[in-house]
């Protein structure tokens, strides 16, 4: 049943918040109540925080980290909940347990978090229908009174003690008679809407693949560098106290690396911390408040004799796609490296892109733009991308600016923008018309783009170019993260082309007349201005591998490609034969040299032996995909520079898996950004790849392709299609 739904009232514990250092249990709410008839019995519950709801002791949460993560100012998402099946007839229950979330964000102090006006304590909304009536909603007669759970915080972790538990609370007829009741408080400035993308879910339960006792506990390693937290299985004696400490990396000398897996000006005394404290019955300890990107974790506070199979177990969390694709070919490096993206990937989607899930766990807009078409490629993410696309146009200012980071409180407006992050509100609406034929995407985010391109023209310089914000984000091999040798007004004009250039395709297609005019005039300006600082000839003059690739990928040198190309594969020559370009570089270069008869160098730029290549972090030990290309030493993720080491699972350098299925598998996803239910199949040109295989499925159907060279290396195809999906063969 439809139901226009909205809350008069939100209710909350009450004023007193939990603090890194101060803290406050979470607050458990409940109250009692009876009904004659269990039909067409629905739930609708938000909260500022996190919750989980229970029904009469049943959990009935749809996932971790529930409702979603966004600026209350903005928008306010509920969820649905057919309940029915959990209610008796006579007494019920319901129970929630309120999470702080990004609400009451403490450990987002390095972003400004802790400063937003709208942080307090959590609250909550709900409403129970039976039918057309409402016979539940929240108010001041709910009960209230600390919950098990003494401390929790999305980045930092989450504190249990079980000495406060009690089973009897979820039940009806306990008696709640000493407990407070409930504070009813103002609702939230944002837009209140359903929540409408996939849950948090458990997706897969690992055991570790070696453990050892080490000083005051035990290290437990999981194989590969995945986001989630652990199920602790223990009987311990009254009181004793576990801490579990998540880490990425593991030093020779058996020490935790731990500078990466927080800010340098985060306590490190807090990041990836889980604790628990024992009643000395057997406890199930699971966080559901916070989240870890990990593949080692050392226990502390138990006895070396612990080391039972089921004693810990990773629980990988990750918001649950309703598509999966795969790849795989006759390359074992590629295959690997296709793997380690998928594991980034999942490891940094919860509800939306994130950028590491260790230390940040922040929404980053370069990262999502950079990495929005593998995802499309790999997962059907559609869901959650478009409904991200409506926070970030609700954090766009009056003038037309952009954070760098969505949601947000104040920051990124002033640093961690620029067009190479700003890019994001047109590459989500294009990559989504382009693979799901969604034009509601492109529609919903039109005023805005316009509003920004206003914004971005006011900003020019005086040579007419674009030189704001961000660089060329990690270049390989350099010391710190923003030094670029490719000046900020390059990757800027040029990104401010690209964006233009796919606006004026997805404007014309949904019939804007008006602002179609108005990106092309931009866009040629841009051009115009560009050409007069920056081109001779068949080249851009600051000579670098991004500038040159990024140029050619706009179509500045359309009437000279063979020599714009050339000069291109002079650069990486002079640059020892490898790779040297940034995250906006890398979006391209790869691309470029596979359009133009060059996918063999492309590969070979990907895969080989020395620095820097992606297999250089596969030699290192590397599980998923790193947030920058160093130098390490052996076996160490220590950098020989002395520099910093960033996080070891970020997605934005993964647009090699797309390459992979558009130059290997030869999936080609409506090249004409016009027909999404239309595949081109290519075939490979690259003489050391054997052999492909793979699966790509849309809301149209599923291709499976599958292709090997006969004894002439001529490729045979394979191809089987389910649905309405088609494809041609491109001969």
């Amino acid at each position: 049943m439809e139901r226009k739904i909205s809350f008069e009232k939100y209710i909350c514990a009450g004023t007193d918040r939990c603090e890194l250092y101060n803290h406050v249990n979470a607050p458990l709410l409940r109250k009692e109540f009876t009904v004659e008839n269990t039909s067409d019995a629905a739930l609708y519950i938000t909260a500022l925080g996190f919750y989980r709801v229970f029904l009469n002791g049943v959990e009935i949460t749809k996932g971790k980290l529930a409702p979603y993560v966004s600026n209350p100012k903005h928008i306010v998402c509920y969820d649905e909940y057919d309940v029915s099946s959990v209610l008796n007839k006579g007494k019920n229950v319901i129970s929630v347990i309120l999470g702080n979330g990004f609400y009451n964000c403490m450990g987002g102090y390095p972003w400004g978090f802790d400063k937003a006006d709208w942080r307090g304590s959590p609250k909550l909304a709900l409403k129970i229908y039976f039918g057309e009536k409402c016979v539940v909603s929240a108010d001041s007669t709910f009960k209230t009174h600390g919950s098990h759970v003494t401390f929790d915080d999305l980045r930092c972790g989450e504190y249990v003690d079980f000495n406060q538990y009690e089973e009897k609370r979820f039940s009806a007829g306990y008696d709640d008679g000493e407990w407070r009741g409930a504070l009813e408080c103002a609702a939230p400035e944002g837009e209140l809407v359903p929540c409408r993308v996939n849950p948090v879910k458990i997706k897969a339960e690992e055991y570790p693949v070696s453990m050892h006792v080490s000083d005051g506990g035990m290290i437990f390693d999981f194989g590969t560098n995945r986001s989630g937290v652990c199920r602790i299985k223990f009987k311990g004696v009254k009181g004793q106290k576990i801490t579990v400490w998540h880490f990425e990396a593991l030093l020779e000398n058996n020490t935790f690396y731990n500078k990466n897996t927080c800010t340098p000006d985060f306590d490190r005394n807090l990041s990836q911390k889980d604790v628990f404290i024992s009643n000395g019955e057997e406890n199930v300890f699971e966080p559901w408040f916070t989240f870890h990107g990990f593949r080692y974790v050392f226990v502390e506070g138990i006895y070396p004799y612990v080391a039972e199979k089921d004693f810990i177990t990773r629980l990988v969390l990750h918001s649950d796609f309703p598509i999966y694709n795969y790849f795989s070919c006759s390359d074992e490096t590629v295959n690997k490296l296709q793997e380690m993206v998928v594991i980034s990937d999942k490891s940094n989607f919860f509800y939306y892109p994130l950028d590491c899930p260790q230390r940040e766990k922040n929404g980053w807009t370069a990262d999502a733009a950079l990495s929005a078409e593998q995802f499309l490629y790999n997962f059907d993410c559609s869901a959650e991308l478009n409904f991200w696309l409506d926070n970030i146009i609700k954090a766009q200012t009056e003038a037309g600016a952009l954070p760098g980071v969505v949601p947000t409180y104040d920051f990124g407006y002033s640093w961690g923008n620029g067009p190479g992050w700003d890019q994001v509100l047109v590459e989500l609406p294009y990559q989504l018309y382009r693979f799901q034929g969604d034009t509601s995407a492109v529609e919903r985010s039109a005023e805005a783009i316009v509003k920004y391109f206003v914004y971005l023209r006011s900003k020019l310089n005086g040579d007419g170019l674009v030189d704001f914000g961000l660089c060329d984000w990690c270049e390989t091999g350099t010391f710190s993260e923003g030094d670029a040798s490719t000046p900020v007004e390059v990757t800027d004009t040029l990104t401010a082309i690209s964006m233009l250039n796919k606006c004026e395709f997805m404007f014309s297609a949904v019939g804007e007349k008006e602002k179609t005019a108005y990106v092309t005039h931009l866009r040629g300006e841009l051009i115009n201005a560009f050409t007069k600082k920056y081109v001779e000839g068949s080249a851009v003059t600051c000579f670098t591998q991004t500038a040159q690739a990024m140029a050619i990928s706009v179509g500045l040198f359309d009437n000279c490609i063979r020599q714009a190309v050339n000069a291109l594969m002079d650069m990486i020559k002079r640059d020892n034969g490898t790779f040297k370009v940034g995250v906006l570089g890398a979006r391209v270069l790869f691309r470029v040299l596979a359009e133009n008869g060059y996918a063999e160098k492309a590969l070979d730029l990907i895969t080989q032996d020395k620095f820097p290549s992606y297999k250089y972090w596969i030699d290192h030990g590397a599980t998923s995909l790193w947030e920058a290309f160093n130098e390490t030493y052996d076996n160490s993720v220590l950098r020989r520079d002395g520099g910093r080491t960033l996080s070891l699972n970020h997605h934005f350098w993964g647009d090699i898996s797309a390459f992979f299925y558009k130059y290997i598998l030869g999936v080609n996803v409506n090249p004409n950004g016009d027909d999404d239910s239309f595949v081109e199949i290519r075939k490979c040109e690259i003489s050391s790849v054997l052999w492909a295989k793979g699966k790509y499925e849309n809301k149209n159907g599923a291709l499976f392709v599958s292709w090997q060279k006969d004894a002439n290396g001529e490729i045979v195809f394979n191809i089987e299609r389910k649905g309405d999906i088609r494809y041609v063969v491109k001969r």
